[in-house]
C-alpha cells in the first residue's frame, strides 16, 4: 500500500483575493492543480495546503493524482489531483474559486457534486489534526448536480440519507405490530409442535 505524499505549494500572493484573481482557473469542484508541482504515479494519496506569503493557507485537502499538465506559454502547468476530503473554510473558498470562474464565462456556478466521503481516519494524523481538515466528511450540497463522469467503484460517494419523518399514525401501527407478536408467541406456546416443522 502506497504512502500519503505531503505537498506544501507556496503561490506569491498576498491574500485570498489576489490569489483568486490570478490562479481561480486552477481550481474547480472537484479538482485542483497544483501549480509547479512536479509529476506523481497516478491514483497517489496526497494531503496538501495552498500558502499564500501572508501566511494564509485558503485550501488544505486530502486528494488522489490524476495526471500531470505541462506549462503552455503563459498557461502554467503542475499537479492536476481530485478532491477527496476537505474541511468547511476549504470548501467555501472552493466555491468562491468557482463561482469567480463561472462568472469570468459568463455563467451561472453549478452546484457543486456530492464530495466524497468516507469515515475512516485519515492516514495523515497530524494534517487532519488541524481545525480546517476535521475528520468527518466535506459537507454536501443539497442540489447535486449530474455527472457524466464514472462513479468510483470504492463507494466513497454515496450520500448521507435523510431522516425519515414517523408517520401520523405511528402509534396505531406499533399496536399492530405488538398484538401480532403477542399472537405468534401464544400460537407458538399452544402449538410448540408446528415451529419443528
Amino acid at each position: 500500500m502506497s504512502s500519503t505524499i505531503v505537498i506544501h505549494v507556496l503561490r506569491p500572493y498576498a491574500s485570498e483575493e489576489e490569489y483568486l484573481a490570478h490562479e481561480h482557473t486552477s481550481i474547480d469542484a472537484k479538482t485542483m492543480l497544483l501549480i509547479d508541482q512536479p509529476p506523481l504515479p497516478l491514483e497517489t494519496a496526497v494531503v496538501f495546503d495552498i500558502q499564500l506569503s501572508n501566511g494564509q493557507k485558503p485550501i488544505r485537502a486530502e486528494a488522489k493524482v490524476v495526471g500531470h499538465i505541462a506549462a503552455q506559454g503563459t498557461r502554467p502547468g503542475g499537479l492536476r489531483v481530485r478532491f477527496k476530503r476537505f474541511g468547511a473554510a476549504t470548501k467555501a473558498f472552493i466555491d468562491r474559486a468557482v463561482a469567480l470562474s463561472a462568472a469570468a464565462r459568463g455563467s451561472r456556478p453549478s452546484a457543486p457534486e456530492a464530495t466524497p466521503s468516507h469515515a475512516a481516519p485519515s492516514l495523515v494524523p497530524r494534517i487532519t489534526r488541524d481545525p480546517d481538515l476535521a475528520t468527518t466528511p466535506a459537507t454536501t450540497s443539497a442540489a447535486p448536480r449530474a455527472s457524466s463522469e464514472p462513479r468510483e467503484p470504492s463507494g466513497i460517494h454515496r450520500r448521507p440519507v435523510a431522516p425519515v419523518a414517523a408517520p401520523a399514525n405511528r402509534e396505531e401501527l406499533l399496536e399492530r405490530l405488538r398484538t401480532r407478536a403477542r399472537n405468534v408467541a401464544r400460537a407458538s406456546e399452544t402449538n410448540p409442535g408446528e415451529q419443528a416443522g
